[in-house]
């Protein structure tokens, strides 16, 4: 299957924006308890709601893209997403009071929802079904790529100005905007394409198809666990294991770097099998690299730890991506799309807010407590 050059610019921009992402929002967590003293239940409150709110984005991207085009939800995403980071920047280079960013993180977030469901969509009408897993791969490869490159230079950033980590976030989202506004094109005939229903009776319409809501459940249960990566590692590393910023971002580079090494060998390895297996493989990859990390003893342990979370993750992210698309009517892939996202986003907005309340209240007197929870959960998905 030879995917088109426009794909691989769209994997290649997805790479820059995670990058940027990757500059600045892990270590925000780290900013508000470590700078403005927010306690970590708090954090995880604002951060799980401001994902919450993000996750009304993820179908009504989906549903607008598939009757304006993906192109057009793509440039208004980001470049709304580029002021709302710059705004952030601001308001931490003027140490303005924290309502300010209480109200701008989630409004970004909400306007940064409607890009993947509509990239997604785009991918999906780019490529048939036999070869979606392969092309979600090699996204995955783009971001992760990304991702270890800007956590490590995120960490060096935070030590001397986390307003330079978010400028340099915004500017790397300016950028991305042009490019997918000057390189991507969208399918013939794609835009107005969607179903007739609309709205929540779209919603609902989507989920009367019960094999596709039973994906979705297990969706939201594993992005619980995947939730896990970021926000409650990161605080769980500064407070409990004595991390600092420059190894926590190493930690998330490590993560990144295994993704672009070995994601097309597992993609490979996983083509013709049945999807379900690698998920459960991957659920229970994650069950065992988590608790492990609980455990860590030192800086070495949890990178070996991070390697099987990372496994799977290979496993999990591209199969997820790629049973959703093959689910989805060809006039309502991004219908279905963005259905899953919300799942997705709600799940992940579960296990940050229950993932940092854990760490501040069940570590203190059970340092691995929380994450013999999160392994069960895996475990409990195979």
């Amino acid at each position: 299957m030879a995917l088109p050059p426009s794909f691989w610019i769209l994997a290649a921009t997805e790479g820059l924006m995670a990058a940027g992402y990757a500059v600045s929002f892990p270590f925000l967590a780290v900013y508000l308890n470590t700078q403005r003293g927010l306690p970590m239940s708090w954090i995880g409150v604002f951060l799980a709601l401001s994902m919450l709110v993000s996750s009304a984005a993820q179908f009504a991207g989906g549903e607008v893209s598939d009757a304006v085009g993906r192109r057009k939800v793509m440039i208004w995403s980001l470049a709304l997403r580029t002021l709302n980071i710059a705004a952030i920047a601001f308001a931490i280079y003027g140490a303005w009071p924290l309502w300010f960013i209480f109200v701008v993180h989630p409004l970004g977030m909400l306007a940064g929802g409607f890009f993947h469901p509509a990239a997604r969509a785009w991918v999906a009408d780019q490529t048939p079904p036999a070869g979606r897993m392969k092309a979600y791969g090699f996204l995955r490869m783009g971001m992760n790529a990304g991702w270890a490159l800007g956590p490590a230079a995120g960490g060096l950033l935070a030590a001397g100005s986390y307003t330079l980590m978010f400028f340099a976030t915004a500017l790397v989202f300016a950028a991305c905007t042009v490019i997918v506004a000057f390189s991507i094109k969208d399918v013939p005939g794609q835009a107005g394409s969607a179903a007739g229903t609309s709205g929540f009776s779209g919603f609902s319409s989507a989920l009367a198809d019960r094999t596709f809501l039973r994906f979705c459940v297990f969706s939201f249960t594993m992005s619980a666990v995947m939730s896990q990566l970021v926000v409650s590692s990161s605080l769980y590393s500064k407070a409990f294991l004595g991390f600092s910023e420059r190894e926590i971002g190493l930690l998330f580079s490590l993560n990144g770097l295994l993704v672009v090494a070995f994601q097309y060998l597992v993609t490979r390895a996983l083509e013709g099998r049945r999807i379900t297996s690698g998920l459960g493989a991957g659920a229970l990859l994650y069950a065992a690299g988590y608790l492990a990390f609980g455990y860590s003893p030192s800086f070495f342990f949890a990178a070996a730890a991070m390697v099987v979370i990372t496994l799977g993750e290979l496993a999990v992210s591209p199969g997820m991506q790629a049973m959703g698309a093959n689910m989805a009517p060809p006039s309502a892939k991004g219908r279905y799309l963005g259905v899953h996202g919300v799942f997705e986003q709600v799940g992940k907005s579960a296990g940050i807010l229950a993932g940092s309340n854990a760490i501040g209240f069940i570590s203190p007197h059970f340092r691995e407590g929380p994450w013999f929870i999160v392994a069960e959960m895996g475990a409990y998905k195979t």
